[in-house]
């Protein structure tokens, strides 16, 4: 038998790392569901995940980019990234922007184990 749950998000744990600020929202073995904001003019490089990503943009203006290919997105915007294919984003804007980003497989088990992998970047930062 399948079991319903509700998660409240109201004064989730935040944390600062050099992606943007990156909230975890849910956590299980086959999805992870994170709230990403980006500071204005943050750029991230190119880099890949494990997993496939889904985002949507919830707030602001992103850019996305792959080689020398960019692709301009705003509010309502939503872009797939496959696993282990390199990506970069930035917030060109003078506002902060905010994503929600879907990933799965998750690579993590629980929400507590992905708090802990976002806690180690800020020990090393």
């Amino acid at each position: 038998m399948s079991t319903f749950s509700v998660y409240r998000f109201k004064g989730t744990e935040s944390f600062d790392t050099p992606e943007g600020v990156m909230t975890p929202l849910f956590v299980n073995e086959q999805i992870s569901i994170i709230r990403l904001s980006l500071p204005s003019k943050l750029a991230v490089p190119a880099h890949s995940h494990r997993n496939n990503i889904v985002a949507v943009v919830l707030r602001g203006r992103l850019e996305v980019f792959q080689g020398n290919e960019r692709t301009a997105l705003e509010e309502g915007d939503v872009f797939f990234t496959p696993a282990d294919v390199a990506l970069g984003i930035s917030n060109p804007s003078q506002s902060d922007a905010e994503i929600l980003a879907v990933s799965y497989p998750s690579s993590y088990k629980s929400v507590e184990t992905l708090k802990e992998r976002l806690r180690s970047f800020a020990r090393r930062g």
